[in-house]
């Protein structure tokens, strides 16, 4: 595809030779004669006239260089939107692969690929192109939805509800009982989980991610949410849309994450608390309490960034005058 129509296609405006061919996409350092790379800053622009690469996408207030540029406004998007259309999809041939373990109540749309080793049970629904790969194991009356993707040994617990185009990576169970337990007398009962995890579109869940099915309400994943690798979410959780969670969190039950909100790494959430839509929270953080709307959090216990960090100049103040400090408080006692 030429600069030019690529460009159009993106909404770009062009700099330099608008005629040369674009055929792939790579990174700065292994760009090739035929592909498209990008620079948001003035170090990846340098790196870029470098390279081998046909051309550059950049932001609308860039130096001029010596490669070709489209001009955009944010050109990681637009990366994103030339590799779509550069490397679009290749739509599934039916297929199901004779070692599959499939039971005879399964109703599959319109080119569902299913790889070897996988097991569905009775009374699953499975959405038009949809991907269930090699040792995927599907439990009875779940629900799978248009233009999914189940990477290897994913594992969806009875009635499980995936809307349309989720993606789930290796390992990512969901639907497995909550911890729930009653203490009495030195004994330990299990509760029961009755209800389900439902994951609402566009939403994509890293590798060995565990989501656990509600007691008696249901684990919800909002619309377009993204969690990383490693991740628990316990039962009754309900989590909005727009929520970047990464890895290592951990988020105990009847939590309440409203849209939009960010998380850090490794951030520890205690039960039945509600963060606030558009919250931000630091890596590491432990959340023991509700978070309020466009709250700014980090600490353990997690407290906002500000206080956070006039607490650590006063700890560090304190730490380097300690003798003194001593030495003052010995005296007028």
């Amino acid at each position: 595809m030429k600069i030019n129509d690529l460009a159009m296609l993106i909404q770009g405006q062009v700099e330099g030779d608008d005629n040369v061919d674009v055929v792939g996409l790579s990174g700065i350092g292994a760009a090739g004669r035929k592909d498209l790379t990008f620079a948001l800053n003035e170090n990846m622009l340098n790196l870029a006239e470098r390279s081998q690469t046909a051309c550059v996408l950049t932001t609308l207030t860039a130096r001029k260089s010596t490669k070709p540029l489209i001009r955009v406004h944010n050109p990681k998007l637009a990366f994103l939107f030339s590799y779509r259309i550069l490397c679009p999809l290749k739509p599934n041939n039916p297929f199901i692969h004779p070692s599959a373990v499939v039971a005879s109540s399964v109703k599959f749309g319109n080119n569902v690929r299913i790889d070897s080793q996988v097991s569905i049970e009775e009374n699953v629904t499975i959405g038009d192109n949809v991907i269930i790969e090699s040792g995927c194991v599907i439990k009875e009356n779940c629900s799978i939805g248009a233009a999914c993707h189940l990477h290897p040994r994913v594992v969806l617990y009875q009635d499980s509800v995936l809307k349309e185009n989720v993606i789930l990576h290796a390992g990512v169970v969901v639907g497995a009982d909550g911890f729930g337990y009653v203490k009495e007398k030195g004994v330990i009962y299990k509760f029961p989980q009755l209800g389900k995890v439902i994951i609402e579109e566009n939403v994509e869940i890293g590798a060995n991610t565990s989501i656990d099915r509600g007691a008696l309400d249901d684990t919800v994943i909002g619309a377009n949410s993204k969690i990383d690798n490693l991740c628990h979410i316990a039962h009754n959780v309900k989590i909005g849309s727009n929520v970047i969670m990464a890895a290592q969190c951990g988020i105990a039950g009847s939590t309440i994450i409203g849209d939009d909100v960010t998380m850090s790494g490794q951030i520890a959430v205690t039960d039945n608390v509600t963060i606030g839509k558009n919250a931000v929270i630091g890596g590491k953080s432990c959340i023991i309490g509700n978070v309020d709307e466009n709250a700014l959090m980090w600490g353990s216990p997690a407290r906002p960034l500000a206080q956070t960090k006039k607490q650590m100049a006063v700890l560090s103040w304190l730490t380097k005058n300690f003798s003194s400090v001593s030495k003052v408080v010995k005296e007028k006692s």
